[in-house]
């Protein structure tokens, strides 16, 4: 028994369609192709032509089988958005009048215009196993209804799609994680798929629209409060499909995953000295809600006989302004940093719980957060890419608290010797260099890298403000610290240094310096 694939081939190499927010889709899902094929078999060459009952035997045994055999893979060309960060919208006249300061005025209506996602290839859908025994005949009649499909989403994304049966598959990129949870892992993608029942459902929408009773020419007449609107199709015989990338491999850097969490409401601004408490409370909100199993990632608190990672999970806070954050929307946000080597159950149990966070609460801010809209990221593409010809330099946030008191060795002073002691703990497991104990060697080994290091006096009042928990005999000392990493970590990448890089403390924030201020400087 051989495969099935369905391939999209767009002949203006760019897919447009919306989703059910009205927000550009990178793909087209199964859900929009079905659909396709639905409006093909009702109007296409193979219809019966009755408009009450326009499906024949083989196609609705072709769309039955496709509700019930989801596909197993995906083929996903590489992509762009044809206008990233961009929302245009399209201004016509459309019947619509308006009564406004005693007049009836011929207004002009503005309706979104997505620019769509320019593809390198087509978009294909894999079955391993195609139709057999009775279905024998779905093949032919798939490739009947996919002649007929004129586009996939906007009539502007004209497409081309094809069947192929047999042996000789394609490689696919993405195959379906039946045990996927709600939140998918960076790389992976989400596609809506129908269910059993969902050909009726649409078929029922249809009919409900156009074959009901004509409305009376009073009742069709045109009003000054009419406006063109399209009823949105029904989803109630959908489910959703994860689809995991089939390179699934842990980058590395410290914190391979970021689980960001929008703050939605607050009572005050939270000022930097504050990250680490409403940070601390975030934790103790995650702690408590997993009880006591929860794990030693997310706690902390390892079994005398396990020896601890460089690190674990780490939560910050992020204003919504700062320029290189990989969303616009300006809201601030908590991160939720992933160690990497994380197991799976305890990721599992970590966004549980960060799911079921909505408030975060200390003496001084109540902010409300949503965990509904949590996006997921590539710890080690997080940030936005640095423009061509600059050079990305980075400043630890709020501040750097060191870890171990270091007296100067001139010609390093003591904040770079710290700063250096910092990033040898957070990279430990990634560069064995970084772990010798010598601090002056350490200090070198960095250097030799090609990171460059520059610490500062951090005057505070409130010292105290920057760390959870401490060593009472041990002084807490804030630095600022502004830092290069040439090729140490990968230029987007997440990374939190010193004392509190767990808490709310450290969080490195690219700046980007174009080359030639650079050369002057």
């Amino acid at each position: 028994m051989g495969g099935l694939v369905i391939s999209a081939d767009f002949p203006l190499g760019v897919y447009t369609g919306h989703g059910p927010d009205g927000g550009a889709e990178r793909f087209p899902d199964v859900a929009r192709l079905f659909s396709a094929l639905v409006q093909a078999a009702a109007a296409g060459t193979l219809s019966t032509g009755d408009p009450e009952a326009p499906f024949t035997a083989e196609s609705l045994a072709a769309l039955d089988w496709l509700e019930e055999h989801p596909p197993d893979a995906l083929v996903l060309p590489g992509h762009t958005p044809v206008a990233p960060g961009v929302r245009r919208f399209a201004y016509r006249k459309e019947g619509v009048f308006l009564k406004e300061v005693g007049k009836t005025n011929y207004k002009v209506t503005g309706r979104p215009v997505s620019d769509g996602t320019a593809l390198g290839g087509p978009v294909q859908w894999v079955w391993d196993d195609g139709p057999s025994g009775t279905d024998t005949q779905v093949c032919s009649t798939l490739e009947q209804l996919c002649a007929d499909v004129p586009h996939l989403g906007e009539a502007s994304s004209p497409v081309r799609l094809t069947v192929h049966e047999g042996e000789g598959l394609p490689a696919p990129t993405h195959r379906r994680d039946r045990n996927a949870s709600l939140r998918a892992v960076p790389g992976a993608v989400r596609q809506a798929m129908p269910n059993p029942g969902r050909r009726a459902e649409l078929d029922r929408a249809h009919a409900a629209t156009t074959l009901g009773r004509k409305p009376s020419a009073s009742g069709d007449k045109h009003t000054t409060s009419a406006v063109p609107h399209a009823a949105l199709p029904p989803r109630d015989h959908l489910r959703s499909g994860i689809f995991a990338s089939v390179e699934q491999h842990e980058p590395d850097v410290p914190w391979t995953q970021v689980l960001a969490v929008p703050v939605i409401g607050a009572n005050s601004t939270v000022p930097e000295e504050r990250y680490v408490s409403v940070c601390v409370a975030l934790h103790r909100a995650l702690v408590s809600r997993l009880g006591p199993d929860a794990p030693p990632e997310i706690t902390g608190r390892y079994a005398p006989s396990d020896a601890p990672p460089a690190n674990r999970v780490a939560l910050h806070l992020v204003p919504g302004d700062l320029p290189a954050l990989p969303f616009s929307d300006g809201r601030d946000r908590f991160l939720v940093l992933v160690p990497r080597g994380m197991p799976g159950p305890a990721l599992g149990m970590l966004a549980s719980a960060v799911a079921g966070v909505r408030r975060v609460v200390t003496s001084e801010h109540q902010l409300t957060v949503a965990p509904e809209e949590i996006e997921v990221y590539d710890g080690a593409q997080f940030w936005k890419a640095p423009p061509e010809g600059a050079v990305r330099t980075w400043d630890a946030q709020p501040a750097v608290v060191v870890e171990r008191r270091l007296k100067s060795k001139p010609p390093i002073r003591d904040v770079d010797l710290a700063a250096a002691w910092s990033l040898g703990n957070v990279l430990r497991d990634l560069e064995p260099a970084f772990t010798t104990k010598d601090p002056v060697a350490r200090h070198a080994a960095v250097v030799e890298s090609g990171a460059r290091l520059r610490g500062r006096a951090f005057r505070t009042l409130t010292p105290t403000a920057y760390v959870h928990r401490t060593d009472r005999r041990s002084p807490i000392e804030p630095f600022r610290l502004t830092l290069t990493l040439s090729t140490v970590v990968p230029d987007r990448a997440i990374l939190a240094l010193g004392q509190s890089r767990h808490l709310g403390c450290g969080l490195l924030v690219p700046t980007d310096i174009p080359g030639s201020t650079q050369e002057r400087s």
